[in-house]
């Protein structure tokens, strides 16, 4: 495994991406499962309605020959907090998790 790629941004880029938009590796019927599965539908909702917009603004600017102001970042703005704050949610949760573990091993 070669150091200088295994840290780079592009590889903690790609597997961040590959965390969202990846399948849920959660056993079935625990909290982090349901907090994956509504961070997949924020992602993939979010995603798929902004590349709609986008194409329909893009197309109203070829039409009109004026862009308008980009009113899609309504929905992919949202959308990619809703994203962030609930991937934040689940490390915040594991790292409680581990540090509850290691107090409890101190006792």
């Amino acid at each position: 495994m070669n150091a200088a790629t295994e840290h780079s941004p592009g590889s903690r880029l790609h597997e961040l991406a590959d965390e969202v938009f990846g399948p849920v590796r959660a056993p079935r019927g625990t909290f982090e499962r349901k907090l994956l599965l509504v961070r997949s539908a924020f992602a993939y909702g979010g995603l798929i309605a902004t590349l709609v917009q986008v194409v329909v603004w893009l197309m109203i600017g070829v039409i009109t020959a004026h862009l308008d102001a980009p009113w899609w970042l309504w929905t992919a703005v949202p959308a990619a907090a809703a994203v962030g704050l609930l991937t934040l949610a689940r490390r915040w949760r594991r790292w409680w998790g581990l540090a509850e573990a290691a107090r409890e091993e101190g006792r």
